[in-house]
């Protein structure tokens, strides 16, 4: 299979400047690396041993699983209200479920978030947020309420949640290079941040604004990690050998609701990560497949039916998000894995 070959063209098209992905198949991790760690304001070529902006996969590495953790060990239930746990929120009927399946009624994002100067600031506008459409009718994959949730966490646990998710999911699963506080000597440095509240290349801290504000620590955004340490909790997973019980994870990979989104298009998510829509190249399988996105050019996939799993790191937004050009690359790698599927199925 040439993944390798896929992410190289990309990286020679200079649509991303470099990446590294491991991929799990007859129960091995393979992993590899092309292009560049940084290409301004210095030319620093991959070696793998780079940590990476993983920026929405921590929802699904880390919130999704504290969440889950918190149902298991019968604290929380899908059911227990958003309100019950946080005082200051004030909406009826917001459950721990609707924020999983994205299906909430609050909004996608905080406007202006690149103003936000303090996690109070933050905090004080996701109290502020009202919701605008009637919960169940639509998936509006939102950062507030990934947001809300993370908060919920700590509230509930009594810690922060980088501490939660070291204590929980990173120590015991042995994922030693995933954390909110990166080695910056081996980060692949992402965006040249310029506005009033940080000015320079984003090297060691986090891309995304709202976790910026929050010190890196967040419930939608903030991890760091590797190709090779997401596989070790993919694998995990398919082993049995995870944080969480069978019965969880199963849970987990099943379809919760498929709804338009607030542009018209159909979405299915389960109780956390994205299940493939009619329009996605893996949606033959969408009852295997969970999988999730992240806003710095990252993706990762698991098939707990067929024992493999996927992920790939990149700094697309390096030097600017607007050089990303990573998504076709994904899908033809899907494309290519699908091939290995269906060989074995001949």
């Amino acid at each position: 299979m040439n993944i390798k070959d896929i992410l190289q063209q990309g990286v020679e098209n200079k649509n991303f400047p470099g990446g590294q992905f491991c991929y799990i198949k007859d129960d091995q991790i393979l992993c590899d690396t092309v292009g560049f760690k940084q290409i301004e304001p210095d030319l620093i070529t991959n070696t793998g041993d780079e940590i990476y902006d993983v920026a929405s996969l921590s929802k699904v590495i880390s919130t999704t699983i504290l969440a889950h953790k918190l149902i298991e060990d019968g604290v929380w239930t899908l059911d227990t209200l958003l309100k019950d746990i946080l005082k200051r929120f004030s909406h009826d009927g917001i459950t721990i479920k609707d924020l999983l399946i994205h299906s909430s009624g609050l909004k996608a994002d905080v406007q202006r978030a690149n103003k936000l100067t303090s996690r109070k600031e933050l905090i004080d506008k996701l109290y502020q947020e009202s919701p605008y459409y009637e919960k169940g009718s639509m998936v509006v994959y939102s950062d507030i309420g990934y947001l809300l949730l993370g908060l919920a966490i700590e509230q509930t646990l009594e810690m922060p949640l980088d501490e939660a998710a070291y204590k929980y999911i990173f120590m015991p699963l042995g994922m030693h290079d995933t954390s909110y506080h990166t080695d910056k000597t081996r980060t692949a440095p992402t965006e040249f941040r310029d506005d009033t509240v940080f000015k320079g290349l984003l090297s060691g801290l986090v891309h995304d604004e709202k976790s910026f504000a929050m010190k890196g620590i967040a419930g939608h955004a903030g991890l760091f990690s590797t190709a090779k340490d997401i596989c070790i909790f993919i694998k995990a997973i398919l082993d049995d050998a995870f944080v969480l019980k069978r019965e969880t994870v199963l849970k987990m990979s099943s379809v919760e609701i498929e709804r338009k989104d607030q542009y018209g298009n159909l979405k299915a998510r389960s109780l956390g990560y994205e299940k493939p829509s009619q329009d996605h190249v893996l949606y033959p399988y969408q009852d295997e497949v969970i999988m999730h996105t992240g806003f710095t050019g990252c993706n990762m996939m698991i098939n707990l039916k067929r024992k493999t799993g996927f992920v790939l790191l990149t700094n697309a937004v390096h030097p600017k998000r607007e050089l990303n050009h990573i998504f076709s690359y994904r899908n033809q790698i899907y494309e290519e894995i699908i091939k290995e599927w269906e060989k074995k199925n001949a």
